[in-house]
């Protein structure tokens, strides 16, 4: 710990005492969690912000399409500027429901349906409400919201910082202890390098050991070839302003860096909302032979900025790729699913 870590940790103290004593409650069914019939697949971290929910939800979205099994997501919608339960249509905007529920929608139109809504325990009964079909709900960033029990939990850590040598907040990121971890069926390391050693993987998981039983799972970074935001007969130039909204950054703008000749770089809090002032001085800096280059969470909020359109912007597209056992995975979430639906025929 260094010395401001140790400054904090009488209030990292104090919540953990907080989350001990809820998560007793939930554990003792003291306060009794709901489950659904359908199934509820909830995907999570013990962390703050920035370990790759979204593109695990957009993975698991394509899965279930290619399996054409009827799904839905449910999304707090972090940051939107509305309150309760909204289903995403395109008069939707990331204002109005949050960038990652609006980029799931773009991505997903007519295959999946989003929704966002705080309480998800209120908010899952609209939803099959609406859209009865729905035989899986994808619940993002729910593992410390247990008023609804999932069928399945993953549970997501970084590569570069796992919750094992973390600690709570304020003197860490972690929400809740290390020991949370206990309640995942499976465990995603994510952000790995695509080199990661067996034996490093090994190391790893034994140390994932300490504080679960979940099956543990390693993923990279892929990014996927631009695309335009506005058009795309305007080409993407080798000189590139790169600007990002999201938590941990690192991995995108060192990847700019290596693919492209960078002439600034623009890094934002997570979910950012962009102001016309931000824009304006984002359009000062390009020209026609600078491009704007993004992530796709941003690119669904700098779309709202018709002052943009006359220059070339792109933004990069990601996808996780595993580094090992990927059937292995895709099989505890088909056997999860099964084994639900036998549960409640």
């Amino acid at each position: 710990m260094t010395w401001w870590q140790i400054l904090l940790f009488p209030f990292a103290l104090l919540l953990d005492l907080i989350t001990r004593i809820r998560n007793r409650l939930f554990d003792k069914e003291i306060i009794k969690p709901v489950q659904f019939e359908t199934n509820v697949i909830g995907i999570g971290n013990l962390s703050v912000g920035g370990t790759g929910k979204s593109p695990m939800v957009a993975y698991l979205c394509e899965w279930l399409i290619s399996h054409s099994i009827p799904a839905s997501t449910l999304s707090r919608g972090y940051k939107r500027k509305t309150k309760g339960f909204r289903i995403v249509t395109d008069e939707e905007t990331a204002v109005t429901v949050g960038d990652e529920p609006y980029m799931f929608y773009q991505r997903y139109k007519d295959k999946i349906n989003v929704v966002v809504g705080e309480e998800r325990m209120y908010a899952i009964p609209e939803l099959l409400f609406h859209f009865p079909e729905t035989q899986v709900v994808l619940m993002d960033d729910a593992f410390q919201h247990r008023t609804v029990k999932p069928s399945l939990n993953i549970m997501i850590t970084t590569f570069q910082r796992p919750f094992y040598n973390d600690f709570l907040m304020p003197s860490g990121f972690l929400r809740e202890s290390r020991s949370g971890a206990g309640r995942a069926d499976i465990i995603i390391v994510s952000k790995c390098p695509m080199y990661l050693s067996e034996a490093d993987q090994r190391k790893i998981s034994d140390q994932v050991a300490a504080y679960s039983d979940a099956k543990v799972f390693f993923t990279g970074i892929e990014y996927g070839n631009p695309v335009a935001l506005f058009d795309e007969r305007q080409p993407l130039n080798n000189q590139v302003i790169a600007i990002s909204g999201i938590a941990n950054a690192d991995i995108f703008h060192s990847f700019v860096d290596s693919n492209y000749q960078v002439k600034i770089h623009h890094q934002y809090g997570d979910h950012h909302t962009y102001t016309r002032l931000d824009i304006k001085g984002i359009v000062a800096e390009l020209n026609t032979q600078t491009s704007l280059i993004t992530t796709e969470k941003d690119a669904v909020k700098m779309r709202l900025f018709p002052e943009l359109k006359g220059y070339s912007c792109y933004y990069l597209p990601i996808k996780i790729k595993f580094l090992k056992d990927e059937t292995l995975f895709q099989s505890m979430i088909k056997d999860s699913i099964e084994f639900r639906q036998k549960e409640i025929s």
